[in-house]
């Protein structure tokens, strides 16, 4: 008897245990597998070691590895699909350069190519890697797939489009800052500034009015009829067919609401908890009456907190000095693409000017506020690689600037739209780029509004923001590199694609191209030079016949964020044709090719100024010195120079036709002391005249040459009264220039 009684305790016992697990179990386990709360009180995706990306529900995982990279384009190779750890497919190359993955294995590409002229294309794939369909849309800004995986959401200009994967109808509604689904996809709500809206099967079901500037979060219940939409301190829930309010719940403090979510019965609010260097992610668990069950910390980072964030602002180039947006402030970090650089992809169909200034950072790292002022938008361009924060010091409804922060971990963002930063304030963290590291693309833009949409034409660009990042200890000059084996600069007949003409016969109408780059401070990746100059110089005495002017100075403003201007205007600054390809992304070694002549003097540009040329016919033919000088944004400068002829049969003199540089050797070169130049003549003659030029000292000099034979001769040249440097040397009046030499002491 006794052991029977004792063998029913231990049941009793047992089954007390397994309940009491049972529920504690329920009480822990509420989101679903594939979502965690992240210490800025987002749900973010729970992706398990050894994955990329992991569906809500957690079944379906993917694995990949980065390729090439650009500005905002990267290669995503070796794709796999896993359904439970099993294989579904594979795809080599895909066609885009981040994803999303539904809970019925739907993947959706992000197809970044063309992001210059505002577009984003959309491949989906179905779990067997059968292609569904693809979609290219206009100013895309806000993704996400239904809970069933049907369908799928995207904000576009046009308003809020709903995908539907296996029928193929879009649907349409106005724009939104927050979607949301009913589980079994019945009801969809969207919210924006003072409104939820609400359609059931896509169609209008109601509407219930708000007074939130910018909602956070909202969520629909699939099982009572509810559905709860907050902004960072009101928390408001209604049900669904009659619109009334069951209950409403106020943070203060430190708290501020970040997301929601509804799991079975009960309301999860994200909640985002800030203090000096603490982040901390709160998850709050409500019943369907408005009772807070639990309220617990789930993660937590702690950041580097700064007290003093007045900084001694000073102006360059007309712009308030800021610092670097990383830890240290005052350390130039290490540049990678270059303000109005120009990319391609090294090829010739296409190419555009990069919209910022791209910094190198390792993974993960810590951003921070350059300048105080109130968060205008956080949003992504095209998945998990593209949220971005800009920052305005002015809370106006009319046109204010602001600087962006682009490419940060969605589940490391610190602010939202409505918050007030102050300089050096944690902002959130660089996600990866490349396997090995990461950028923040980062610039100042021009909107309008107290929330900046990307849904228009209206997010410009102002400045390079070389020009005010501080400190700038750049001591590496730009290099003017040579042009081809022929020529040290290039000479392009105007209105021709690839009709190019040698230095010593030009005529007509040209393009000059000089080949620059430049390396800012210790970063390895070639960039082009800021400032560029040229002029034209008679070879026999030095006489300036065009002066100093300027060829281009990347510091444009521009009306639009991005949009097809970037590819119009390539051409303007930049020459690309099969011989000549913009940069490769993951090259160090860039060429630029940087048109000097496409510009009518000022520091303004238009599409216009692609008619403009240099006119060799303005000028008598004679040989003349083409001086081309390249600049960095601080001060450091090359010059470089070339002889040139004109050749267009406009003369005011008589030359020599019987004194000829057909051959000839200056030795020893180098020299100090003396020179010798040995020449030969068709004929004797009894005068003749060297010319010696150097564009670099300025120094000019017309030698005589005296009696001559016919053969060869030499003539001794006194360098006593020479600098050190390079020096050309032609004869008499001929068209072709004969040599250079150099001294040295």
């Amino acid at each position: 008897m006794h052991r029977i009684i004792l063998l029913a305790r231990l049941l009793l016992s047992a089954v007390m245990l397994a309940s009491s697990l049972l529920a504690t179990s329920q009480e822990t386990i509420l989101l679903p597998a594939g979502k965690k709360l992240s210490f800025n009180g987002m749900f973010v995706p729970n992706i398990p070691d050894g994955y990329r990306q992991v569906s809500d529900n957690g079944v379906f995982k993917t694995q990949y590895e980065i390729g090439r990279v650009g500005d905002e384009v990267r290669e995503i190779n070796n794709f796999r699909l896993f359904e439970d750890n099993k294989l579904c497919f594979v795809i080599q190359n895909l066609p885009g350069s981040d994803l999303l993955v539904s809970n019925s294995g739907v993947v959706a590409v992000f197809d970044t190519r063309f992001h210059f002229r505002n577009e984003l294309t959309l491949h989906f794939y179905d779990k067997h890697g059968r292609s569904l369909r693809s979609e290219t849309l206009q100013y895309a800004s806000l993704f996400g797939f239904s809970p069933k995986g049907g369908f799928f959401c995207v904000g576009t200009g046009n308003g809020f489009l709903v995908i539907d994967l296996n029928a193929g109808n879009i649907f349409e509604f106005d724009r939104c800052n927050q979607f949301a689904f009913s589980p079994d996809e019945s009801i969809l709500a969207t919210a924006s500034e003072g409104i939820v809206n609400l359609f059931r099967h896509f169609e209008p079901a109601g509407q219930f009015q708000t007074d939130f500037f910018f909602p956070r979060g909202l969520a629909v219940s699939g099982h009572d009829n509810l559905i709860s939409v907050c902004d960072k301190h009101t928390l408001i829930t209604f049900t669904v067919y009659e619109q009334e309010v069951v209950y409403t719940q106020q943070l203060d403090g430190n708290k501020a609401y970040r997301d929601l979510m509804y799991s079975g019965h009960y309301l999860l609010a994200g909640i985002h908890e800030k203090q000096s260097g603490i982040s901390e992610g709160v998850l709050q668990k409500t019943d369907r009456k408005g009772a807070i069950i639990s309220e617990k910390v789930e993660s937590e980072k702690r950041f580097r907190h700064f007290q003093d964030h007045n900084k001694e602002m000073h102006q360059t180039e007309s712009y308030d000095s800021i610092p670097w947006p990383f830890i240290p402030f005052d350390q130039m970090h290490t540049v990678w693409n270059y303000y109005e650089q120009h990319m391609g992809n090294g090829v010739d169909t296409w190419s555009y000017l990069h919209q910022g200034l791209d910094l190198i950072t390792p993974i993960d790292e810590p951003t921070y506020a350059v300048q105080a002022g109130w968060v205008k938008c956080v949003l992504t361009l095209g998945g998990d690689a593209y949220w971005r924060v800009a920052i305005s010091p002015e809370q106006v409804a009319g046109y204010s600037d602001g600087w962006l922060y682009a490419h940060l971990v969605q589940g490391s963002i610190q602010v939202e739209v409505g918050d007030y930063v102050e300089v050096h304030d944690y902002l959130g963290d660089i996600i990866y780029w490349s396997d090995d590291w990461g950028h923040i693309h980062f610039v100042e833009i021009r909107d309008q509004g107290l929330i900046w949409y990307y849904d228009d034409d209206e997010w410009g660009i102002n400045f390079n923001p070389l020009l005010a990042l501080t400190p700038n200890d750049d001591t590496i000059a730009p290099v003017i590199e040579t042009f081809s084996a022929f020529s040290k600069f290039g000479f392009l007949t105007h209105g021709s694609n690839s009709e190019f003409q040698a230095a010593g016969d030009l005529s007509g109408n040209i393009d000059i191209i000089a080949r620059i780059s430049d390396f800012h401070h210790e970063s390895p990746w070639e960039l082009p030079a800021f400032e560029t100059f040229y002029q034209f110089k008679k070879a026999s005495d030095g006489t300036v016949v065009f002066p100093r002017s300027l060829g281009r100075k990347l510091n444009h403003a521009y009306s639009q964020y991005s949009s097809s201007f970037y590819q119009d205007y390539a051409p303007l600054i930049y020459f690309k044709d099969e011989n000549h390809l913009p940069p490769a992304w993951m090259s160090e070694s860039r060429n630029y090719y940087q048109v000097l002549t496409r510009n009518n003097g000022d520091i303004l540009i238009n599409l216009e100024e692609i008619n403009l040329y240099f006119a060799t016919t303005d000028f008598y033919d004679d040989h003349y010195w083409l001086v081309v000088e390249a600049w960095d944004e601080v001060g450091n400068m090359s010059i470089d120079s070339q002889m040139v002829y004109f050749n267009n049969g406009i003369t005011n003199k008589i030359h020599i036709p019987s004194l000829t540089s057909r051959a000839s050797h200056a030795y020893p070169n180098p020299a100090n002391n003396e020179l010798f130049i040995r020449f030969f003549v068709d004929d004797a003659i009894s005068f003749g005249e060297l010319r010696i030029m150097s564009p670099l000292t300025l120094h000019s000099e017309n030698v005589e040459i005296g009696n001559v034979r016919q053969g060869w001769n030499t003539l001794r040249i006194d360098l006593q009264n020479y600098h050190q440097g390079v020096y050309f040397y032609s004869f008499g009046g001929q068209h072709n220039y004969s040599g250079k030499f150099v001294v040295v002491w």
